[in-house]
């Protein structure tokens, strides 16, 4: 099959996939809250989720290596889809640690493997606009997604959300099924996958995953806490981001083709810190939590072109994509379940919901440093850069 076709599979799967994350998983942090858990207790329990999904992601290459990277990804999704029922009942701890160790276990397969196949099917001379499309597509699922799964969490209950999600996200499988075998390379073991790793964009990547700690994970908590915790409340905000964001990524995605990475990436770390800087004050005013969400959504839309644009490069540069990300999502993680912990410190210190997202203001200056200047480089000959 044709790569472009191959591409234009792996976009439809995305797109109901993010429909699905939009519409629930989106709200996993804010149901874990109305459970009980403070925001704490919830970012730790996230930090375990990573730090068990890193352990995992070890044992999941023996499977990669027994079904492909095509399969292991359908196998990832697969399992993905049963995380609701646990999460329904995440107020008794034996089934929040459930429903930690089935996402850790999804995740594990599935992220790397979708990075690898996003990385060979896509064309270097068009990967901007590509991701552009597909952060286009990921932010108009975050705009009808959060209104759905807001008025079905808040008039329905939990119940009836996570089933529609679990559907849908098996509703994103048969495009995956028609893909055929995908190029990926060969599937390393632990030793060569640490042997051959990218430095530099492993860093990035580990940065990356700091930032995301504040910005996916704390964010959504802290601003359903400023929005008086209520779902359908948090789901109009995230849909109006996701209206904001879903042109940006396409206007990046040009940049990006047209050689100007540096220049997007120079601008859009100044407008993270601003980002974070916003997002700060939410727990005092109202005003600024909406205006944080709706502008750091459009932020978010060119960093992810940016940085994703250079780590596709790269992995498909390396002849080995799937070793490759199998690397970068282990920093991924690390960094990451560092975000957690550093923003559940800061909202047991400081007792403001929206301080939890400061500390990974931090990982703006790594990355910027690991990006610039770069390269679409084999990763085997930058491995020692």
């Amino acid at each position: 099959m044709s790569q472009p076709r191959q591409f234009q599979l792996l976009t439809l799967h995305f797109g109901l996939y993010q429909f699905s994350c939009a519409m629930a998983g989106g709200f996993a942090g804010a149901f874990l809250l109305r459970q009980g858990l403070s925001l704490p207790q919830a970012l730790a329990s996230f930090a375990a989720l990573l730090a068990v999904r890193f352990v995992l992601r070890c044992l999941s290459l023996v499977l990669v290596r027994r079904i492909g990277v095509s399969g292991a990804m359908i196998a990832g999704a697969a399992v993905l889809a049963t995380q609701f029922w646990p999460l329904t009942l995440a107020r008794d701890p034996v089934w929040l640690a459930l429903w930690l160790f089935i996402v850790a276990l999804g995740e594990s397969l599935y992220w790397p493997c979708y990075h690898s196949c996003v990385a060979v099917t896509g064309a270097p001379d068009s990967r901007g606009r590509e991701l552009g499309l597909r952060n286009a597509i990921g932010a108009l699922a975050g705009i009808v997604g959060p209104l759905l799964g807001g008025i079905l969490l808040q008039r329905f209950g939990p119940v009836v959300d996570f089933a529609l999600a679990a559907a849908l996200t098996l509703a994103a499988i048969p495009p995956l099924l028609l893909m055929g075998p995908v190029a990926a390379g060969q599937t390393p073991t632990l030793a060569e996958a640490l042997r051959t790793v990218d430095r530099r964009s492993l860093a990035a990547f580990a940065s990356d995953g700091f930032m995301s700690g504040g910005l996916m994970l704390a964010w959504p908590m802290a601003l359903f806490v400023s929005l008086g915790s209520e779902y359908e409340s948090l789901g109009v905000a995230n849909a109006l981001a996701g209206l904001v964001g879903a042109g940006v990524g396409l206007a990046a995605g040009r940049l990006i083709d047209a050689g100007r990475r540096d220049r997007a990436l120079a601008w859009v770390s100044l407008a993270l810190v601003a980002s974070f800087a916003f997002r700060a004050f939410a727990s005092w005013s109202l005003l600024a939590a909406h205006i944080s969400n709706a502008t750091g959504a459009a932020v978010i839309g060119v960093y992810t072109t940016v940085l994703m644009s250079l780590i596709y490069d790269r992995a498909k540069g390396s002849g080995a994509a799937y070793r490759f990300h199998f690397a970068m999502e282990g920093g991924w993680d690390a960094g990451a379940a560092l975000g957690c912990l550093a923003g559940a410190a800061a909202a047991l210190a400081t007792n403001a919901p929206s301080l939890a997202t400061l500390p990974s203001v931090l990982g703006v200056g790594v990355m910027y440093l690991c990006v610039r200047g770069r390269k679409a480089a084999p990763a085997t000959a930058a491995a020692s850069a």
